[in-house]
């Protein structure tokens, strides 16, 4: 099924996809934001923080990512319950764990962009811990249970990332303006800082 204007976004723990997703959310047109509410947000000092739905075992959407990666009708029935806005609008879908299903993803919404999100895995994991850690109140992290456990699903969905670039000839890049007008019609006048390095896989 063609779902042009859902944007799947896989990224490990700490690898500074909500402040891509961010961005997009900020420059872009029609981008439901309905989904911006105060039970759903988390700020840090030091970064963009968390805002928004996520999906994924143990956050308030898409719990059963931890088995499987669901059917259409599934996914259907789960952006309709997290966003409100119209369903032309540009839904925003971020998991840690669409990593392991991104050949689901491509085969289910073949319309669908899929924005992938990586830093090495020991950035990752410190980046995460100084952004909060296991204090991080949204979304919920109880699903990893301990640091040992961060660090491996850090490690293989990374590995799962990078896989599926290479499997599909995709460029990791650093983002910029460039890459936002390029990928996403976005002509927004910014400098994107983070460190963090993006493939998109985009069948249109």
């Amino acid at each position: 099924m063609k779902m042009k204007n859902w944007i799947f976004f896989a990224g490990a723990p700490g690898s500074r996809w909500s402040g891509v997703s961010q961005h997009i959310r900020d420059h872009g047109t029609n981008v439901d934001n309905t989904d911006l509410v105060p039970e759903k947000q988390y700020t840090h000092h030091k970064y963009s923080g968390h805002k928004g739905n996520y999906y994924g075992p143990g956050m308030l959407n898409g719990q059963w990512l931890g088995r499987e990666f669901g059917s259409w009708n599934l996914w259907q029935k789960e952006i309709a319950k997290s966003y409100l806005g119209k369903d032309d609008d540009i839904k925003l879908i971020l998991s840690h764990n669409f990593a392991y299903y991104l050949n689901d993803i491509k085969e289910t919404f073949q319309g669908s962009k899929i924005v992938m999100c990586y830093r090495p895995d020991d950035e990752c994991y410190k980046w995460w811990h100084e952004a909060g850690g296991w204090d991080i109140t949204y979304p919920s992290y109880k699903w990893y249970k301990d640091n040992s456990t961060m660090n491996h699903q850090i490690t293989e969905q990374n590995k799962a990332i990078l896989d599926f670039c290479y499997k599909h000839n995709l460029t990791l890049q650093k983002p910029g303006r460039e890459w936002l007008r390029n990928e996403f019609n976005i002509d927004a006048d910014f400098i994107f800082e983070k460190d963090v390095w993006i493939a998109v896989y985009d069948p249109n």
